[in-house]
């Protein structure tokens, strides 16, 4: 077994193992890096699903407190208006992080289109 033939922005040199078979860690592997922003982007998603089961307890809490008469009816109208606004922000940050996300994932494709192209002779 290896090392990482990567070189970090200091000079010094990867200390990761890899199989002899391979010149790259997984976080180094150029060939992975498609993998490794799917993989990121999945993190984003992860939080996302987290803020809203916040956002689920705290409405279930809501409509307690409101059923219970332990809080007034418009206050618990405007504090579920705030949280429908907050839940529309979350919606709209994943769909820019979607929208980000396809438009790496062709301009990858277009990369692999056009080298497979030059590999093959076609084209200009």
């Amino acid at each position: 077994m290896g090392r990482c033939g990567f070189t970090k922005d200091d000079g010094s040199p990867c200390e990761r193992i890899v199989r002899a078979s391979q010149e790259y860690c997984y976080s180094h592997d150029p060939d992975r890096a498609a993998e490794r922003k799917r993989n990121a982007s999945r993190g984003g998603k992860a939080k996302a699903s987290g803020e809203i089961g916040r956002v689920k307890a705290n409405l279930w809490a809501l409509a307690d407190a409101t059923l219970e008469g332990t809080l007034e009816k418009g206050v618990a109208a405007v504090t579920g208006q705030i949280w429908n606004i907050y839940l529309a922000a979350i919606r709209t940050e994943l769909k820019a992080r979607e929208t980000e996300e396809i438009a790496r994932e062709v301009e990858e494709l277009r990369e692999m289109v056009e080298m497979h192209k030059e590999r093959k002779g076609y084209g200009a």
